[in-house]
Protein backbone atom coordinates (compact mmCIF):
# COMPACT_ATOMS: atom_id res chain seq x y z
CA UNK A 1 0.00 0.00 0.00
CA UNK A 2 3.03 2.46 0.85
CA UNK A 3 4.29 2.11 -3.16
CA UNK A 4 3.46 5.55 -4.98
CA UNK A 5 1.91 4.33 -8.36
CA UNK A 6 2.79 5.47 -11.53
CA UNK A 7 -0.21 7.67 -13.30
CA UNK A 8 -1.87 6.17 -16.64
CA UNK A 9 -3.00 9.27 -18.82
CA UNK A 10 -5.43 7.55 -20.50
CA UNK A 11 -7.34 7.66 -17.10
CA UNK A 12 -6.59 11.44 -16.72
CA UNK A 13 -7.43 12.08 -20.16
CA UNK A 14 -10.95 10.23 -20.33
CA UNK A 15 -13.89 10.25 -21.74
CA UNK A 16 -15.28 12.79 -19.38
CA UNK A 17 -12.62 15.29 -19.97
CA UNK A 18 -12.56 14.80 -23.58
CA UNK A 19 -16.43 15.93 -23.82
CA UNK A 20 -15.23 19.02 -21.80
CA UNK A 21 -12.71 19.67 -23.92
CA UNK A 22 -14.73 20.15 -27.45
CA UNK A 23 -17.68 21.52 -25.68
CA UNK A 24 -15.65 24.23 -24.16
CA UNK A 25 -14.26 25.33 -27.30
CA UNK A 26 -17.59 24.52 -29.81
CA UNK A 27 -19.15 26.99 -27.32
CA UNK A 28 -16.79 29.82 -28.56
CA UNK A 29 -16.34 28.74 -32.11
CA UNK A 30 -20.24 27.43 -32.56
CA UNK A 31 -19.03 25.52 -35.84
CA UNK A 32 -15.85 23.74 -36.39
CA UNK A 33 -14.75 21.15 -39.08
CA UNK A 34 -13.94 17.75 -38.07
CA UNK A 35 -10.52 18.20 -38.98
CA UNK A 36 -10.26 21.37 -36.75
CA UNK A 37 -12.05 19.44 -33.74
CA UNK A 38 -9.13 16.88 -33.89
CA UNK A 39 -6.53 19.75 -33.14
CA UNK A 40 -8.42 20.58 -30.01
CA UNK A 41 -7.27 17.87 -27.17
CA UNK A 42 -3.86 17.74 -28.91
CA UNK A 43 -3.47 21.46 -27.68
CA UNK A 44 -5.37 21.13 -24.22
CA UNK A 45 -3.32 18.39 -23.16
CA UNK A 46 -0.01 19.81 -22.92
CA UNK A 47 -0.35 21.63 -19.76
CA UNK A 48 2.49 24.52 -20.28
CA UNK A 49 0.23 24.86 -23.50
CA UNK A 50 -3.18 25.24 -21.57
CA UNK A 51 -1.73 27.55 -18.79
CA UNK A 52 -0.01 30.11 -21.21
CA UNK A 53 -3.60 30.16 -23.81
CA UNK A 54 -5.94 30.20 -20.15
CA UNK A 55 -4.36 33.40 -18.84
CA UNK A 56 -6.64 36.27 -19.66
CA UNK A 57 -3.50 38.54 -20.92
CA UNK A 58 -2.79 35.98 -23.45
CA UNK A 59 -4.03 36.69 -27.29
CA UNK A 60 -3.55 34.22 -29.97
CA UNK A 61 -2.70 36.18 -33.37
CA UNK A 62 -1.78 33.61 -35.51
CA UNK A 63 -0.57 29.43 -35.39
CA UNK A 64 2.76 30.93 -36.88
CA UNK A 65 2.92 33.49 -33.65
CA UNK A 66 2.27 30.66 -31.09
CA UNK A 67 4.38 28.27 -32.44
CA UNK A 68 7.52 30.68 -32.02
CA UNK A 69 6.90 31.67 -28.78
CA UNK A 70 5.67 28.59 -27.27
CA UNK A 71 8.10 26.07 -29.60
CA UNK A 72 8.69 23.22 -27.18
CA UNK A 73 4.68 23.04 -26.47
CA UNK A 74 5.02 21.56 -30.05
CA UNK A 75 7.97 18.99 -29.92
CA UNK A 76 5.75 15.75 -29.53
CA UNK A 77 2.18 17.61 -31.21
CA UNK A 78 2.55 14.86 -33.74
CA UNK A 79 2.60 12.05 -31.44
CA UNK A 80 -0.39 13.77 -28.98
CA UNK A 81 -2.63 14.22 -32.16
CA UNK A 82 -2.45 9.83 -32.42
CA UNK A 83 -2.84 9.23 -28.98
CA UNK A 84 -6.13 11.66 -28.67
CA UNK A 85 -7.72 10.88 -31.74
CA UNK A 86 -9.83 8.10 -30.27
CA UNK A 87 -10.37 9.98 -27.61
CA UNK A 88 -11.66 12.81 -30.21
CA UNK A 89 -14.22 10.44 -31.96
CA UNK A 90 -16.30 9.21 -29.12
CA UNK A 91 -16.55 12.30 -26.99
CA UNK A 92 -17.66 13.70 -30.81
CA UNK A 93 -20.27 10.84 -30.51
CA UNK A 94 -21.17 11.29 -27.33
CA UNK A 95 -21.96 14.84 -28.04
CA UNK A 96 -24.18 14.14 -31.29
CA UNK A 97 -25.87 11.03 -29.09
CA UNK A 98 -27.32 13.88 -25.90
CA UNK A 99 -27.74 16.06 -28.92
CA UNK A 100 -25.77 18.64 -27.63
CA UNK A 101 -23.72 18.92 -31.31
CA UNK A 102 -24.69 18.12 -35.31
CA UNK A 103 -22.13 16.52 -37.39
CA UNK A 104 -23.46 17.71 -40.98
CA UNK A 105 -20.85 17.96 -44.34
CA UNK A 106 -17.88 17.31 -42.17
CA UNK A 107 -19.11 20.24 -39.83
CA UNK A 108 -19.72 20.11 -36.11
CA UNK A 109 -22.57 22.33 -35.10
CA UNK A 110 -23.56 22.99 -31.22
CA UNK A 111 -26.90 22.45 -30.63
CA UNK A 112 -27.38 23.94 -27.89
CA UNK A 113 -24.95 25.76 -25.07
CA UNK A 114 -22.00 24.40 -23.36
CA UNK A 115 -21.58 25.73 -20.19
CA UNK A 116 -19.19 25.43 -17.40
CA UNK A 117 -20.17 23.74 -14.13
CA UNK A 118 -18.14 24.10 -11.12
CA UNK A 119 -18.98 19.76 -10.85
CA UNK A 120 -16.48 19.86 -13.61
CA UNK A 121 -13.34 20.59 -11.29
CA UNK A 122 -10.53 22.74 -11.96
CA UNK A 123 -8.95 22.01 -15.01
CA UNK A 124 -12.44 22.52 -16.78
CA UNK A 125 -11.61 26.03 -15.37
CA UNK A 126 -9.27 25.98 -17.69
CA UNK A 127 -10.52 24.36 -20.83
CA UNK A 128 -12.94 27.37 -20.83
CA UNK A 129 -10.77 30.10 -19.79
CA UNK A 130 -8.46 29.05 -22.91
CA UNK A 131 -11.66 28.06 -25.31
CA UNK A 132 -11.59 32.05 -26.39
CA UNK A 133 -8.13 31.51 -27.61
CA UNK A 134 -8.02 28.12 -29.30
CA UNK A 135 -11.55 29.26 -31.12
CA UNK A 136 -9.65 32.36 -32.41
CA UNK A 137 -6.63 29.71 -33.41
CA UNK A 138 -9.01 27.27 -35.78
CA UNK A 139 -10.39 29.72 -37.65
CA UNK A 140 -6.96 29.25 -39.59
CA UNK A 141 -7.65 26.95 -42.46
CA UNK A 142 -7.03 23.25 -41.56
CA UNK A 143 -4.81 22.71 -44.16
CA UNK A 144 -2.69 25.69 -42.44
CA UNK A 145 -3.00 24.47 -39.17
CA UNK A 146 -1.92 20.53 -39.82
CA UNK A 147 0.97 21.77 -41.73
CA UNK A 148 2.09 24.42 -38.84
CA UNK A 149 1.56 21.80 -36.57
CA UNK A 150 3.62 19.02 -38.15
CA UNK A 151 0.84 16.56 -38.15
CA UNK A 152 1.46 13.47 -40.36
CA UNK A 153 -1.32 12.47 -42.04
Amino acid sequence: MGEVQKINMNYYNNLGIGIIALGAILNQAKELSISKLCLVFPILSHQELLQYLSRKTTQIRSIEKLLVDKTSCFSNFNKRYYASLSLTINALQYLNDIEYVRVTNNQVILSKPFQYDKKMGKRAVKFFDASENIARLLQERSDKLYLNLRVEL
